[in-house]
């Protein structure tokens, strides 16, 4: 949870000093003709999204003693890798401020559990966890004023996701579907010939998503990495370029 914050930080820094000298530039070319004045007045409009990701696993422990071995393991995603990430727009008009957004998009990654046991030895090996996952959220996107060719905003709303990558071959199988809650930030840079959108946007997973119906790992010694954990529960981090 902690590196996620970090990266969501870091990324807010980017954002808010890009923001900054775009926002000078506009006040220097304050009197200049505006790009696109009447996009944000079409009822309905369409684009796409790329992007990049970043998964991670928030963690509850369960303090659970291995049969085979007699300790105590503990579990966390010590290290994030960066995945790809693909999508389409579709945006409704609900007034001067407010648009609502159906944005599915494809996300590619792996997510690395790392256990370490009482004594703080680590185990043998690590427990890669591959994800595709669709993700469906239904937002509302919440404008501020424009400011010549900038206007920043905000988005929130619920969302569902679908895993298509999980795999019976890994000691940790997740389950299919997830649900949670998806917010974020951005700025639409109105350019001479489309709308470009920074956006940072996160995924806070509800649903537990450890699959515990595994007949096929009882009695062996993967068991004890499922049993080590009490709760598994999703967290996604975007950072998008939308074109629309």
């Amino acid at each position: 949870m902690n590196k996620i914050i970090k990266i969501l930080l870091l990324s807010t820094l980017l954002l808010a000093t890009a923001t900054s000298a775009y926002s000078q530039s506009a006040y220097k070319n304050f009197g200049k003709a505006m790009n696109l004045i009447n996009v944000d007045n079409k009822q309905y409009h369409f684009g796409f999204i790329l992007g990049f990701n970043a998964m991670d696993f928030n963690v509850a422990q369960s303090n659970a003693v291995a049969k085979d071995d007699g300790k105590v393991w503990y579990a966390d995603v010590v290290s994030m890798g960066s995945g790809f990430t693909v999508g389409i727009i579709t945006d409704l008009r609900l007034g001067e401020y407010f648009d609502l957004r159906f944005n599915p998009v494809l996300l590619f990654n792996d997510r690395v559990v790392h256990y370490v046991d009482d004594k703080g030895q680590p185990a043998m090996e690590d427990v890669t966890v591959k994800s595709s996952v669709i993700d469906f959220p239904l937002l509302v996107k919440m404008r501020a004023q424009r400011m010549h060719n900038f206007r920043p905003y905000l988005v929130a709303g619920p969302a569902m996701t679908l895993d298509l990558g999980r795999s019976q071959d890994c000691n940790l199988l997740l389950k299919a579907i997830d649900y949670g809650a998806e917010f974020g930030f951005g700025f639409d840079v109105y350019l001479p010939y489309f709308r470009l959108a920074p956006e940072i946007k996160m995924f806070y997973g509800f649903n537990d998503m450890l699959d515990r119906d595994r007949p096929d790992i009882i009695g062996t010694t993967d068991e004890k990495w499922q049993n080590a954990i009490n709760k598994l529960t999703s967290r996604m981090f975007t950072l998008t370029f939308n074109f629309e």
